[in-house]
């Protein structure tokens, strides 16, 4: 019979300055858009404010709120009801990675901040990196635990 899982460590994402002025400057730009055509075109106006919630309610889906390891996986809570479970069964290694990494990936990038990031290579889909508050307790924790 197999174990109930059961948390192990729980941890939230670094977020830096330049990753808050992108979300920001993502809805500011449709929403000025948006203000400025409701006195020219009140249809393009209107699709605008609709780009506006869409973009905001799909970042709240895919920016990761924490970070969860338990006793037989890694859950990366996402906005929502939508998390990332990645079995320890499906991981190769995790390791710190370089702060580029959370820039330009070619795997699936979590990362919220260039500080403090972790790559979760994985033998079956794609890599994960992410970046927990403290890298270290984590890595620690995910070591023990895995």
């Amino acid at each position: 019979m197999r174990n109930p899982a059961y948390l192990v460590h729980k941890d939230i994402p670094r977020v830096d300055l330049w990753f808050k002025l992108i979300v920001a400057s993502i809805l500011s730009l449709t929403l000025v858009l948006a203000v400025s055509l409701l006195f020219e075109d009140i249809v393009a106006a209107s699709v605008m404010f609709a780009v506006t919630l869409f973009d905001a309610l799909l970042l709240k889906a895919i920016i990761p709120r924490r970070y969860e390891i338990y006793n037989d996986r890694i859950r990366i809570v996402l906005g929502g009801p939508f998390a990332l479970n990645i079995p320890f069964n499906d991981i190769k290694e995790a390791l710190p990675a370089c702060g580029r990494k959370a820039l330009a990936y070619r795997g699936l990038r979590l990362a919220t901040s260039n500080q403090g990031v972790v790559e979760i290579i994985r033998e079956k889909g794609l890599n994960v990196v992410i970046s927990p508050r403290d890298r270290d307790t984590f890595l620690e924790q995910l070591s023990q635990a895995y």
